[in-house]
């Protein structure tokens, strides 16, 4: 990490680690599973409830379910020990550009769409566009996975923290709908939220 410019710290226990959250400015977390008293899975939890870092499980955890339970807890990405470490340059660089904290943006930004993450906030050009509080949750949880392609199923997990997923499709897809007429510049041609049919809906990237 060092050598490709970041600031890296260290915690040899969940307990330290979520210490040193509280007093460093961290832009991402690189997770284990198998530490010292708290473990990792109940370390992302808490990081997860409390920040908005991006966390990438290490681990030599390697079975699906250990990965499904690592990205069920709230994690960005989980890679497999043993690792290539330019895969992981790479997948810490990919999150942070998502995220905008390798910059310390607060601001998610494509083409003349602003996202405002720090005031809840949305701006086309430089008028602000009136969201209601859900249609905003749901177009930041696309804009935070910039030109990701996100299933139904996890928008409505992540935006309205739905469990249950009885009428959860058409939830998201009339609000997919709102946001289009308030923030496309022509919502039957749309340019910034896109359907990818069978997958789910991504906030695409806008020269």
């Amino acid at each position: 990490m060092k050598d490709e410019g970041y600031r890296a710290y260290s915690a040899g226990s969940g307990e330290e680690g979520l210490r040193l959250l509280h007093s460093e400015s961290v832009d991402l977390v690189i997770l284990d599973i198998n530490l010292p008293g708290m473990d990792g899975l109940k370390v992302c939890d808490s990081i997860k409830e409390t920040m908005q870092i991006p966390v990438i499980f290490l681990s030599a955890r390697d079975q699906d379910s250990d990965v499904i339970s690592g990205l069920e807890t709230g994690a960005d990405d989980y890679i497999r020990k043993p690792f290539n470490h330019r895969e992981l340059i790479l997948r810490v660089k990919k999150l942070l550009r998502y995220t905008g904290n390798g910059i310390h943006e607060s601001t998610i930004r494509t083409g003349r769409l602003r996202i405002r993450t720090d005031r809840e906030e949305v701006y086309f050009d430089k008028e602000e566009i009136k969201l209601t509080p859900m249609e905003y949750k749901l177009l930041e949880v696309l804009g935070r996975k910039l030109d990701w392609v996100i299933s139904w199923q996890i928008l409505l997990k992540e935006a309205w923290g739905y469990e249950d997923w009885e009428g959860g499709r058409e939830i998201v897809k009339v609000n997919i709908r709102r946001l289009r007429v308030k923030i496309e510049p022509d919502p039957s041609q749309p340019v910034y939220l896109l359907t990818e049919r069978g997958r789910g809906y991504k906030l695409a990237t806008v020269e």
